[in-house]
């Protein structure tokens, strides 16, 4: 940086007191931007980041074809046939290193994944097969995304600029603070996952204060541990901008998460594992509102107490070309969901099965088991293996006081569609031929309710002899199996309504069915790669809806049925992946 200062008057040799004074002032000026300058020096900042395209091609991902039978004021169960969409995001991660001691981090989107044509952004949802998207109300909290999964929310723009994170590092000679609105990631990333991956496009983020430190052994071993702090769910406000003109909620009120991360490691091989506990005082009321079956809005359901506490278990070797890793996570507790399915409007005359809202009140059980195993090779003749296997139990009771269904988060992608893309077409309960709940997805976006053994052979080829601007190309397939521990549904309707004679409606077997995907991947000037994975699912008995009850499943005098439906249909899908790091 360079300062150019006019002294004309002075070479001139005008130098009366009023430009004695100027000059003087000019000095200052000088004297103080150089001293700014010189410790502006100090200051390093970098940023990194990626720009990525994404072009999307499916097709039947309802696993239906056109029908022709009659189903009341449907033809039929096919919801739609292709999608096909672009979408971009610009990530910069940028770092002020102010010394040695101090460090600002943070992550900025620009275009966070919106669809070409559109205004929308992705969102993280909590996905049921009868209702739909539910909207969990603010008290339990995420354990996930904190704060807009995505978009600008402060004009509404939809997001064209989002400010995901932004944090502070601060070294210390007995350990590392970090505090701020920061990424949370663990092992294998089942349960804590970043989003920091070349496909991923959410990332689990907690407001947090952080505590890391480590011991190092003689045998060149070392131990590191973690004090974590996150605040999930506040119902407090700043005085000085809300003014205090409403009801402030109490602190017990409030979620708060604690946790604390142990991980020993040596050479070849790691263990450690993530605990803590979720506490929350409900208020012992009805919050929010639900519908009844007139359309109108009525109490919701009783804000529990939670008192979650969760174990995650990580370990991992690796030596040579080899590496295993695995993870293991239980959830247990209670936790105050506060959730409720609204009631079923039928025509006058007829009566009323569900008149209102069926609702999980105050604190429910929770009770998870989720794991994962990741083994790999990868040799200098070019090829590289991976086999992966998993468990996540699932609920076939959408009313279940006891929460056993929990997911993977959505950035751990296990297969193309599978447990990626929502699968399927849900059994619907039809009132007079129309469609009331139901005839959503099967399947959401992360691994649910399934055990899954896959695998994965990709072959790399030098090709920079041929092409100079290219550094690799890579081909090869994957596979992907998976069977649901607890039917996907198994839904008495004379059980959730009060009516006897309602059917029962359930899968047809506990298989999803299989995918077979074939990967081509190549990178070109250092920084560009251009993956295109393309598949198709083979549905299974999971997506085959069948009526225990057929003959009784529409009543005389009662106009509640579940739709029929014909033998699920196989999915295709594409998807380019322009990738540039930076």
């Amino acid at each position: 940086m360079s300062l150019r200062i006019a002294l004309k008057p002075i070479l001139k040799g005008d130098f009366s007191m009023k430009r004695a004074s100027r000059f003087v002032a000019w000095l200052v000026v000088l004297l103080l931007t150089s001293l700014a300058c010189t410790e502006a020096q100090a200051l390093s900042f970098s940023a990194h980041g990626y720009y990525r395209l994404f072009v999307d091609w499916s097709l039947d991902l309802d696993t239906q074809t056109p029908s022709n039978i009659a189903q009341g004021k449907q033809l039929g169960n096919d919801r739609f046939g292709q999608i096909l969409f672009g979408q971009q995001r610009l990530r910069i991660d940028p770092i002020l290193k102010i010394n040695d001691n101090l460090t600002i981090q943070g992550q900025v989107d620009i275009l966070d994944d919106v669809l070409f044509g559109t205004n929308d952004v992705e969102q993280l949802t909590v996905f049921n097969p009868i209702t739909g998207t539910i909207d969990l109300p603010g008290g339990p909290g995420a354990f996930g995304v904190t704060g807009p999964a995505a978009g600008d929310i402060v004009t509404g723009g939809g997001g064209s600029l989002n400010v995901r994170r932004l944090w502070v590092d601060i070294l210390t000679p007995i350990g590392k603070f970090r505090i701020g609105r920061q990424p949370s990631n663990w092992g294998l990333g089942i349960f804590q996952n970043d989003g920091n991956g070349m496909y991923a496009k959410f990332g689990d983020t907690f407001d947090r204060f952080l505590y890391l430190g480590k011991y190092d052994f003689a045998d060149s071993s070392s131990l590191a541990f973690a004090f974590l702090a996150d605040f999930v769910f506040n119902d407090q406000e700043d005085p000085t901008i809300g003014l205090l003109e409403s009801n402030i909620g109490t602190i017990s009120n409030g979620t708060y998460q604690l946790t604390a991360a142990l991980i020993y490691q040596r050479d070849t091989w790691e263990i450690g594992t993530y605990t803590g506990v979720r506490l929350r005082d409900g208020t012992g009321k009805r919050e929010g509102t639900a519908l009844d079956a007139n359309g109108n809005e009525v109490p919701g359901a009783i804000d529990g107490n939670t008192r979650a506490f969760y174990f995650d278990l990580y370990g991992k070797y690796e030596k040579g070309p080899y590496r295993i890793a695995a993870e293991y996570v239980f959830l247990g507790g209670t936790i105050g969901t506060g959730v409720c399915i609204n009631a079923i409007s039928v025509p006058a005359g007829f009566s009323n099965p569900l008149p209102n809202p069926a609702c999980l009140d105050g604190s429910n059980d929770l009770r998870v088991h989720m794991g994962a195993l990741e083994a790999s090779g990868k040799y200098d003749f070019g090829g590289e293996w991976k086999f992966i296997a998993g468990l996540a139990t699932g609920d076939s009771s959408p009313l279940s006081s006891r929460i056993t269904q929990f997911g993977f988060r959505p950035d751990y992608e296990v297969a193309l569609m599978l447990f990626h893309m929502p699968l399927g077409t849900s059994p619907a309960i039809q009132v007079n031929g129309e469609t009331k709940l139901g005839n959503l997805p099967i399947t959401s976006n992360r691994v649910n309710n399934a055990v899954y053994l896959g695998g994965t052979y990709l072959h790399q080829f030098d090709i920079s002899n041929t092409i100079p601007q290219a550094q690799y190309f890579k081909m090869g397939a994957h596979f992907l199996t998976a069977w649901a521990p607890s039917r996907v549904f198994d839904i008495d309707f004379a059980e959730i309504t009060g009516i006897p004679t309602l059917p029962r409606v359930v899968n047809d077997s506990h298989w999803y069915g299989f995918e077979t995907d074939l990967i081509f991947e190549a990178k070109f000037f250092e920084h560009l790669i251009w993956n295109v994975t393309g598949g198709v699912f083979i549905p299974g008995g999971v997506f085959n809806i069948k009526n225990d009850d057929f003959a009784n499943s529409v009543l005389n005098g009662n106009p509640i049925n579940a739709i029929q439906f014909d033998k699920a249909s196989p999915a295709y899908a594409v998807r380019s992946t322009l990738f540039i790091e930076f």
